[in-house]
């Protein structure tokens, strides 16, 4: 072979060696770029049910097992830096405890299945549930590197779409952490007022109670007069009448006879009952007769008596038993002041003979009453 052609061959050989180094640096820096890119990590969110179904720790450790094969290592949630990362979620029917959806997401893009552990042995669910979500998490990795083919394409907005307002980019589905989470970021659900029948009440009725009996009372603890005392109450109002008389002795040789006939109004301004027992309290003004009459060993002696218009305030303390049914007893007790007001017919002052005075009366009673007491004592709970 000649120089000249040796040069040339040299020539033509050389362009080939020049771009076969490049094409080597080429792929070299590739390869490179491919081995630096991060591979993003993967958290895991359980939500189960009150009484645990799966063994969060042993699912946690299988997990991280199976995601190794994948190159994908697995940390906690709480420890998440980035939102590159996967979301691994597993979540319990807890109606069932058999059923789970199995969640794979990253970014706004997700993948979920459902999951049963109906054929799955006890002791194997927490590797074969993780081994389920390595498998979801490889075929949603593999779509999105094909372009994620089951993502829609971009459409024109339609005037018909009223679901989101006119220049928002569509968002996909998030991530449900179950509802522990979801109902820290709701407002509080708006009260209904809802209808509800109103109950039939009892009418009131009426309060009636009768008494007839005998009533002592003293003047001045030393003028003591006895007699028949009437009553009758219609709700808090009450009317009584009282006919009472004694004998007082003014000298060794002369006696005062003394006789009281009055009418009496109260009203009642407190009471408590537990149903058989009742007290209460009354107020009371009356207004009568009052004659007195004097003569020597006790006879009479018309022109040694005097009548006045009689006038007197108490309060009275009342108890009331009910035996049987509507039959009762009462025993009234009083203490007031009494005494002549007008003068009716001249004659020996009454002023020594009335005054303050203490009466006490045992009534028998009659309840014409139509309704039941509206105060108990002791106190009675209404759902009792």
């Amino acid at each position: 072979m000649t120089q000249k052609a040796r040069s040339s061959l040299r020539r033509l050989r050389l362009p080939s060696t020049t771009t076969c180094v490049a094409i080597g640096l080429l792929g070299s820096t590739r390869a490179l770029a491919q081995s630096s890119t991060p591979v993003p990590g993967a958290a895991l969110v359980h939500v189960d049910c009150a009484t645990p179904r799966l063994d969060g720790r042993a699912l946690f450790e299988s997990l991280g097992l199976e995601l190794q094969a994948q190159g994908i290592s697995l940390i906690p949630l709480d420890a998440l830096k980035s939102d590159d990362h996967y979301i691994l979620e597993v979540r319990t029917d807890c109606e069932t405890r058999q059923q789970l959806v199995l969640r794979a997401a990253r970014g706004v893009r997700s993948v979920e299945e459902t999951f049963s552990l109906a054929d799955v042995p006890r002791s194997s669910e927490p590797r074969t549930v993780a081994l389920a979500l390595a498998e979801l998490l490889e075929d949603f990795r593999r779509n999105r590197s094909r372009g994620d083919a089951t993502t829609e394409p971009d459409r024109a907005p339609d005037e018909s779409d009223q679901s989101a307002p006119a220049g928002m980019a569509a968002v996909g589905p998030s991530l449900d952490l179950g509802p522990e989470v979801d109902n820290a970021f709701r407002e509080p659900p708006v009260p209904l007022v809802q209808d509800k029948p109103v109950e039939p009440t009892e009418p009131p009725g009426v309060h009636v109670l009768a008494m007839f009996g005998f009533e002592q009372r003293t003047f001045r603890l030393s003028t003591s007069l006895v007699g028949l005392n009437a009553g009758f109450s219609l709700e808090q109002a009450e009317l009584g009448a009282s006919l009472l008389r004694g004998t007082v002795q003014t000298s060794p040789t002369s006696d005062v006879t003394v006789v009281v006939g009055n009418l009496a109004l109260g009203y009642r301004v407190a009471d408590v009952t537990n149903g058989r027992w009742t007290a209460s309290v009354t107020p009371r003004v009356g207004i009568g007769n009052l004659v007195t009459t004097a003569g020597p060993d006790g006879t009479e002696a018309e022109e040694e008596g005097a009548s006045e218009i009689y006038g007197d305030v108490a309060v009275r303390i009342s108890v009331n038993a009910r035996l049987w049914s509507r039959l009762g007893v009462t025993l009234h007790s009083e203490a007031g002041y009494g005494g002549g007001v007008i003068p009716i017919v001249d004659g020996p002052s009454t002023h020594d003979h009335t005054g303050l005075f203490l009466g006490v009366a045992l009534n028998g009673s009659l309840d014409f009453s139509s309704r039941k007491a509206s105060k108990l004592w002791p106190p009675v709970s209404a759902k009792e």
